[in-house]
């Protein structure tokens, strides 16, 4: 009588039971890190559509992101993945990376280019853009920073406050801070230094001044001293809901088992692993002879719909989870007539309080694709509006802030609206700690994943890498039979 033979890596996989709740860009990822590997996989979404915040839509005939648009050329998992899906020769580095800050004058909005920079701090504090910004007395105290003696032991971590202790509270206010809080919904003084700018506190160090740090950290520039035009960030041609699209299809290509409409309500134990129990209201939901839903049985269990609904599933289970603030924006999109309208920077952040908007983007600018699309005739703008703000509709407001940004445009021929949560970036102040305690509270259960962007990071790139290691840690641990 023969022995039986053990289990090889591939039939461990083939045994695997993966339920993954939620099907944003966090639950996509790992459902297709695991289905690749032939793990059988059922994905439970509790809206429509899978996705989350990214999602492209035809607006005036333009195929537009409505949210999410833009990964970082220079983030390694995404470029992997996007080679995976065979999107590569779909990638779209941006034309244009010019941004400005607006400011409220005396004399009406002032529109400023930023001069070179990092995160905000110029390397030359006598750039006519920051004396524009900042007025004569702020040069002359950001100056100052060239007088102070370099930081080493103790070191200030907090971004905003270097910039404010070495050139002063305007350059922080009306550079710095447009910036954050305009792409994140943060403050300066919550975003860490080495983080956010790797490097800048050794280049302190050298350089002794903060401006010659900043200009150490930039790249070579042409003899004219400009900084060259280099890509930094990109997109998908036709949106990035592309990506989502061929996440989807290679799951199900892969026998993955995706459903939307599928609400997860509970998560219980068995001897053996996990039961996934969803509400009545999906077709596909399995049903015993009752009628009753049936739960799902699961090996391995990824909770990627995001902190709070993370935080009702795990707590009956004796795990609490406390989720960072995320300030609420309306992103508006707007494509308009161009009317009389001159090109402008592809990105403005107004200075707190200057306008309704945090930010506005003008789509075309950036992204050549949407220009082709939208012609001479047409300009396409994403305008996330601070409802705090209040007035008049969000809608209203969009449009009254571009109106003002870009004198002489037309009327608005198509527009949408939906509603984000700004996840804090990796860079915040914490962040690392305060994930790594909450998955070591999450890892006591046994083979359940929390990935998202509450833990990774705010940005595509950042969550898709960090769900790849996430998933890749407990699905290690199944196949090489660690409990």
């Amino acid at each position: 009588m023969s022995e039986r033979a053990e289990p090889t890596l591939a039939d461990r996989a083939r045994a695997t039971r993966v339920v993954v709740v939620g099907g944003g860009i966090a639950g996509l990822t790992a459902a297709w890190e695991c289905a690749r590997i032939g793990m059988p996989v059922v994905l439970l979404e509790a809206g429509t559509r899978v996705g989350g915040a990214i999602e492209t839509a035809t607006l005036d005939g333009i195929d537009i992101d409505l949210a999410a648009e833009v990964f970082s050329l220079s983030a390694p998992a995404l470029a992997d993945l996007i080679d995976q899906l065979e999107l590569r020769a779909d990638v779209e580095p941006a034309a244009d990376e010019s941004v400005a800050v607006a400011v409220a004058a005396g004399d009406g909005l002032h529109v400023v280019p930023l001069p070179a920079n990092r995160a905000g701090i110029p390397a030359n504090v006598w750039a006519p853009a920051v004396r524009r910004l900042v007025g004569s007395a702020g040069v002359w105290r950001a100056y100052l920073d060239r007088l102070r003696p370099p930081l080493t032991i103790g070191r200030e971590r907090r971004l905003g406050a270097l910039v404010r202790t070495r050139m002063g509270a305007r350059i922080r206010d009306r550079l710095v801070a447009p910036l954050t809080i305009g792409t994140w919904g943060v403050d300066p003084d919550e975003i860490d230094v080495d983080l956010a700018v790797p490097g800048l506190s050794a280049a302190l160090t050298r350089a002794g001044s903060l401006g010659g740090a900043v200009d150490q950290l930039l790249p070579a520039r042409s003899e004219d001293g400009t900084e060259p035009p280099r890509a930094r960030r990109a997109t998908l041609r036709g949106g990035m809901g592309r990506l989502v699209q061929a996440l989807a299809e290679r799951l199900l290509t892969l026998d993955a088992d995706i459903r939307v409409g599928h609400a997860v309500t509970a998560l219980s134990r068995t001897e053996t692993g996990w039961l996934v129990h969803v509400d009545g209201a999906g077709d596909a939901v399995d049903r015993g002879d009752d009628g009753v839903p049936q739960p799902l049985p699961a090996d391995i269990v990824v909770l990627a719909a995001g902190a709070p609904a993370a935080s009702t599933l795990l707590a009956p289970l004796g795990v609490t989870l406390d989720a960072p603030a995320r300030p609420a924006r309306e992103v508006v999109t707007l494509v308009m007539d161009a009317g009389t309208s001159a090109a402008g920077p592809a990105t403005v952040y107004p200075v707190p309080g200057a306008m309704a908007a945090a930010s506005v983007i003008d789509a075309g600018a950036a992204w050549p694709s949407v220009r082709a699309a939208s012609g001479p005739t047409r300009r396409v703008f994403r305008v996330t509006v601070d409802p705090d703000q209040g007035g008049d509709d969000p809608l209203a407001l969009a449009a009254r802030d571009v109106t003002q940004l870009w004198p002489g445009i037309g009327a608005i021929r198509a527009s949408a609206q939906r509603t984000a949560f700004l996840a804090p970036p990796s860079s915040t102040l914490g962040h690392a700690e305060r994930a790594a305690a909450l998955r070591a509270r999450i890892a006591p259960l046994g083979r359940i994943v929390a990935v998202g962007e509450d833990l990774a990071g705010g940005g595509i790139s950042s969550v898709v890498a960090d769900t790849i290691d996430e998933v890749e840690r407990v699905r290690h641990d199944v196949l090489w039979g660690r409990p």
